[in-house]
C-alpha cells in the first residue's frame, strides 16, 4: 500500500492524523473509509492515498457527527460518489451541521460558535445503519454500539477483527491533558466502556490516539477520569451552585483555558454529570432566588 495508507492487518488499513481515518478493502479494489478527518483538506488526503492504489471508495461510514469526523464526507462524495451511512441521529446532523452549534447553546448560536470546529460540510447521508451486521458486497462488517460521547456514536469492526472505535474513549495522553473529556451521556459512556474492556479484538484503532491490541489501560484511564469529576463535583455542591458557577469552579481547579467554543463544550459536558449524578440520587437540583441550582445529596 501506499506509504499514505498504513497496514493493520488483513485488508484493514488507516490514514494517520489529527483523526485518524480507518479503510477497509473488499472486491480487490472497493473499499470502505471510516470518518473523513475535519476538512475539504484531509478529505484530499484520503483521495490521494486511494488514487494511488487504484482503490474506489464505495461507501463512507461515519462514527458519530462531529465535525472533525466528517469533514471531508463533501469533497469525497463529489470524487468519488460514495454512498454515506451513519446512525440515524448522527446521519440528522451529518445533513445539517447547524444543529450541533444549535443544541450546544440551545438557541441560534452566534457566529463564534459558527465554526468549522463545530459545523462540517452539510453531507447526505445515504443509508442508516444500527448495531449488528452491515453487509456491502460480498463483505460483512460489524456495527458496534459505542454511544456516550455522542448520542448515537457507533464503532465499525472488520473481519480481520479491528475495531474503528471513532472517540468512544481517549488515550491516556488526551485525557491527562484535557482532564474533563466531551461525553454527552454518562450512563451511555459508563456502559460503552465497560463492555469495551471485556471484548478482545486484535486491534484498536481510535479517532484521536495510537493503534493498539491492548486498551485496558485507556479504558481504567478514561473511567478513573469519570469518576474523579464526578467527586470534584459532588465536593463543589456541598453549597447550592449554578451549572455556570460549577463550570467555572471545575475549570478553575483543572486549570483550563477556554474560548467560546471550549466553554460552551464543557458546559454540555457538565449537564450530562449533573443529569446522570441527579437521576442516580447523587445530586438534587431546586429553584433558588430564580436561579436552577444543584447540591449534592
Amino acid at each position: 500500500m501506499a506509504e499514505l495508507l498504513k497496514k493493520i492487518k488483513g485488508n484493514t488499513y488507516y490514514i494517520k492524523g489529527p483523526v485518524n481515518t480507518g479503510l477497509y478493502v473488499y472486491d480487490q479494489n472497493r473499499c470502505v473509509v471510516v470518518d473523513t478527518g475535519s476538512s475539504d483538506d484531509w478529505g484530499r488526503k484520503i483521495y490521494k492515498a486511494l488514487k494511488a492504489e487504484g482503490l474506489e471508495a464505495e461507501m463512507i461510514i461515519n462514527t458519530h457527527s462531529h465535525a472533525d469526523h466528517f469533514g471531508g464526507n463533501n469533497l469525497l462524495v463529489k470524487r468519488t460518489n460514495a454512498e454515506v451511512a451513519a446512525s440515524g441521529i448522527e446521519a440528522a446532523i451529518i445533513s445539517n451541521p447547524y444543529l450541533e452549534p444549535l443544541y450546544l447553546y440551545s438557541a441560534h448560536p452566534p457566529k463564534a460558535l459558527q465554526n468549522r470546529f463545530l459545523m462540517g460540510k452539510e453531507c447526505r447521508v445515504d443509508r442508516i445503519v444500527e448495531p449488528g451486521n452491515f453487509t456491502i458486497g460480498q463483505t460483512t462488517l460489524e456495527i458496534v454500539d459505542l454511544k456516550g460521547h455522542s448520542p448515537g456514536h457507533i464503532g465499525v469492526a472488520t473481519p480481520d477483527g479491528v475495531l474503528m472505535a471513532g472517540d468512544a474513549y481517549f488515550s491516556t495522553h488526551i485525557v491527562e491533558k484535557y482532564k474533563l473529556t466531551y461525553f454527552i451521556n454518562i450512563a451511555d459512556t459508563l456502559d460503552t466502556l465497560n463492555r469495551l474492556k471485556d471484548t478482545d479484538y486484535c486491534y484498536y484503532l481510535p479517532c484521536h490516539g495510537d493503534l493498539s491490541s491492548d486498551i485496558g489501560e485507556e479504558i481504567h484511564s478514561n473511567l478513573k477520569a469519570i469518576n474523579e469529576t464526578m467527586g470534584m463535583i459532588r465536593w463543589e455542591l456541598i453549597k447550592p451552585l449554578t451549572r455556570e458557577e460549577l463550570g467555572a469552579a471545575i475549570t478553575e481547579k483543572y486549570n483550563l483555558d477556554l474560548n467560546t467554543t471550549q466553554y460552551y463544550l464543557n458546559q454540555s459536558s457538565l449537564a450530562a454529570y449533573l443529569s446522570y449524578m441527579t437521576d442516580e440520587g447523587m445530586l438534587k437540583r431546586r429553584i433558588e432566588g430564580r436561579r436552577m441550582v444543584w447540591e449534592a445529596v
